[in-house]
């Protein structure tokens, strides 16, 4: 936190989910991260993310450089989404999930071992759907004297969690429960990250509020004029998880537009005709879509640090956090 006129400042990084297209993000942050010549997650008070963008803002939390993040799409994407067995292949969509878990697991056991929210260093939010009670869960290091029980959530797991999209990837158990993909809430979680600063972070007070958002290569996924309407799950396929995150993304674009002004900074592209068939699909890894979600992301990236608005995160740096439980617990308070 920084004080700008006199008034607190907070500023949030918010991450959307999109599959494969999260390389897209990774690029743009690891630009980012170049021109800041600094860990990323140092100029934010809070990271927030969804699925993709969820391991993504873990990373970041863990002060992994982005380009390692980055190297993970790029160079392991093919282990998390390639590899299905002959049974997956025949009754994906249908029976099962496209993909098993194995491979996104070995990916992010490799980044964070064993290492539990508890230990990261940054103040994040981690949307997913708890399929035990039918509720949307928020996974958060113990920022609020209130947060007592997520930091003795894996990373692992917590990733899982919000990355586990329907009919692509099997449902996440753990210790906790059941989930489902956080883009079920909230795809595009700026919005989520706004409510966190005003109600726990600094509640009851005015403060300055800047919310930096980092798309995947939106496409909005609408319907052809000759389409049959009757639709049941063999024309869907994943159709509907691309529809209900596309929906939200617009939706929380716009409300944060309105309530941000001028505070609310996006990031993000839309895919040309032509490149949109190399990223349509969110499990989609090819020579093609990976050069695609590359040279946008970089390009993306260098659009942004152009511009005026983009200063302020650039030159922000966020006072250390105070975690109230956990390893890194640094208070005694233990009262709201």
């Amino acid at each position: 936190m920084s004080v700008e006129n006199s008034i607190p400042t907070y500023h949030v990084l918010a991450l959307s989910g999109g599959g494969y297209r999260g390389l897209y993000t990774a690029t743009v942050l690891t630009e980012l991260e170049k021109a800041m010549g600094s860990p990323i997650a140092s100029h934010f008070d809070l990271i927030c993310g969804t699925s993709a963008g969820g391991m993504l803002a873990l990373g970041l939390a863990s002060e992994i450089p982005a380009s390692r993040l980055k190297a993970t799409f790029e160079e392991r994407g093919s282990n998390i989404f390639g590899k299905r067995s002959l049974l997956r292949r025949l009754l994906g969509f249908w029976v099962t999930a496209k993909h098993d878990s194995a491979g996104l697991q070995g990916e992010l056991e490799a980044l964070f071992e064993n290492r539990k929210i508890g230990n990261l260093k940054h103040r994040v939010l981690i949307p997913a759907v708890n399929y035990t009670t039918g509720m949307g869960q928020f996974f958060k290091t113990p920022h609020h004297p209130t947060f007592e029980f997520d930091h003795e959530m894996k990373i692992i797991d917590t990733a899982i969690a919000t990355a586990a999209a329907p009919v692509y990837f099997p449902l996440a158990r753990n210790e906790r429960g059941v989930f489902a993909d956080g883009g079920l809430v909230g795809n595009a979680p700026g919005l989520f990250g706004l409510h966190e600063v005003k109600t726990f972070l600094s509640p009851n007070k005015d403060a300055k509020i800047r919310v930096l958002s980092i798309g995947t290569m939106t496409l909005g996924c609408t319907i052809r004029g000759g389409a049959n309407l009757d639709r049941g799950i063999l024309k869907w396929k994943g159709g509907l998880f691309d529809l209900v995150i596309s929906a939200q993304e617009s939706s929380v674009d716009y409300m944060l537009k309105q309530s941000l002004g001028d505070d609310y900074f996006q990031i993000d592209d839309k895919a040309t005709p032509d490149q949109s068939k190399d990223v349509k699909a969110l499990d989609r890894v090819s020579v093609d879509a990976t050069n695609t979600l590359k040279n946008r992301g970089v390009h993306a990236a260098q659009r942004a640090i152009g511009d005026p608005k983009f200063k302020a995160f650039r030159d922000h740096k966020a006072s250390s956090p105070t975690f109230y439980h956990g390893p890194n617990k640094n208070t005694s308070e233990t009262k709201c």
